[in-house]
C-alpha cells in the first residue's frame, strides 16, 4: 500500500497547482501541514508557471493499492 500527501494551493493568479510527497509520515497532523503549507507560501520556496503560491486550498492523504496479476 501506498501513501501521498497532495498539498493543494491557491496561486495569486486564482488558479490551483499540487505538490505531492511519496510516503508521507505516520500520524502526520492538520497543524504541522498547515504550519508546512504556510511556510512554503510565505518562504516563495517554488516558482510555478501559474503564478506564486498565495493561500492554502486543501491537503489529503492518498492511499493506492496494488494488486500484481502476473
Amino acid at each position: 500500500m501506498a501513501k501521498r500527501l497532495v498539498m493543494t494551493f491557491v496561486t495569486d493568479q486564482g488558479t490551483n497547482t499540487s505538490l505531492s510527497l511519496d510516503e508521507p509520515k505516520e500520524g502526520l497532523t492538520e497543524a504541522e501541514v498547515r504550519t508546512v503549507m504556510q511556510s512554503i507560501i510565505t518562504q516563495n520556496v517554488f516558482n510555478t508557471t501559474k503564478g506564486d503560491l498565495a493561500e492554502i486550498k486543501s491537503a489529503e492523504i492518498i492511499t493506492t493499492t496494488e494488486e500484481i496479476l502476473i
